[in-house]
């Protein structure tokens, strides 16, 4: 499992474990020493002990997962240059009880442990911002020029976090695709209201099956530009399905993209500078195969944490044991048990010293804290409170 990274350029004294970045550059061990090797230390482990890992041995070999984390943060910029005018990134490591630090991307990477070598996850820098499909393209290029078979790609967004009720479900899910020889690609889907999509999420348009939470995939609509184009993908109960960013490609389809971008280069781009997209390869998988050999499994509970309305809305999930299923048992109790200790429920990010005062001057105000005495400096991002 790999993670792009980034690089931790600027260190701010507010809220402790928040690191303000640049994007898109790296420097060295940042990834691996502030966020790999914590999720090492303090989870890896617990989560591999778990019975159910031992059910994805036989896809291991031939299956890498990748998380991906070297987006360019713009939709955290106005946060991160309100800290620090030559940031425009952040980076979130919240305390645990136990001293240590807990990521948004630990859940996508406990996603990854069952698909681990016997060294757990695995960093991968984003040297470059070619799109969200180069690291994986570079990957394969090195099997076929190794003259070596291409492998299965699992492909999950770092700060995307979802909850399942049965453990490690998107990831059976994952291996029921990759061995039915009838399908090549499997992505993951959410239902969310016609309004809720539009210039926002990419819909999938799907075609019902046997089953409520699995169906065929026919179609894409990039993040429809009105309410109008949403609603020609609703499905009979008057939901779109969006698309999470999580999937699989199988091997074979891997091998015929690569086949493809030999002709054209530019065969999945999404622009100019970006030519390597993972939305534009499901697209170009999905035409080739149909829509029979490519599945869509629905989940119920899911959040885009990059942004920050979304990442605040997801701690207080957290504070209800939400998106800690895959964790070990008292793993989930202890992240639960900090996300309440350490937020105010109103307030994502402040120093400690801002969050004394804020906590005495909410006492006595009716405006939720948005006109504070003693000169407390508040300012409303994306609906959320930040203190500083």
């Amino acid at each position: 499992m790999r993670l792009g990274a980034v690089s931790p350029n600027y260190q701010t004294a507010a809220f402790k474990g928040a690191t303000f970045t640049t994007s898109t550059k790296n420097n060295g061990n940042y990834v691996e020493e502030s966020t790999l090797q914590p999720f090492r230390d303090n989870f890896q482990d617990n989560i591999a002990k778990q019975k159910e890992c031992k059910d994805f041995d036989s896809i291991k070999a031939n299956t890498e997962m990748y998380s991906l984390g070297a987006g360019k943060g713009s939709r955290f910029s106005e946060m991160a240059e309100f800290q620090n005018p030559q940031a425009n990134k952040i980076s979130f490591g919240m305390p645990l009880v136990n001293g240590s630090y807990f990521h948004m991307s630990d859940p996508a990477l406990a996603l990854g442990v069952p698909f681990a070598d016997g060294k757990g996850v695995k960093r991968k820098n984003a040297e470059v911002a070619r799109g969200s499909f180069a690291e994986i393209v570079d990957d394969a290029q090195k099997l076929r020029d190794a003259g070596k078979p291409q492998k299965n790609v699992i492909v999950c967004c770092g700060d995307n976090l979802f909850h399942t009720d049965k453990k490690f479900e998107l990831n059976y899910f994952m291996k029921d695709v990759i061995n039915n020889p009838a399908k090549q690609m499997g992505l993951v889907g959410v239902e969310r209201e016609p309004e809720e999509v539009v210039k926002k999420f990419g819909v999938l348009n799907v075609v019902p099956t046997d089953r409520d939470d699995v169906m065929q995939l026919d179609g894409f609509v990039e993040k429809p530009k009105t309410i109008e184009i949403a609603r020609e993908f609703e499905t009979p109960n008057g939901k779109c399905i969006a698309n999470t960013g999580m999937f699989v490609i199988k091997a074979e389809a891997m091998e015929w993209l690569m086949d493809e971008l030999e002709k054209d280069s530019m065969f999945i781009a999404k622009d100019e500078n970006e030519p390597y997209d993972f939305a534009a390869a499901c697209q170009k998988v999905q035409e080739k195969y149909g829509k029979e050999k490519c599945d869509v499994k629905l989940v119920q509970t899911w959040e885009d944490a990059g942004e920050p309305k979304a990442l605040y809305n997801t701690i207080k999930e957290m504070q209800k044991g939400k998106f800690l299923t895959n964790f070990a048992k008292d793993d989930q109790k202890m992240i639960q048990e900090s996300m309440k200790r350490i937020f105010d429920g109103k307030t994502l990010l402040a120093s400690q010293a801002a969050l004394n005062e804020y906590g005495t001057a909410s006492n006595y105000t009716e405006s939720d804290a948005l006109i504070l005495p003693k000169g407390i400096d508040v300012k409303n991002v994306d609906g959320v409170n930040v203190v500083v």
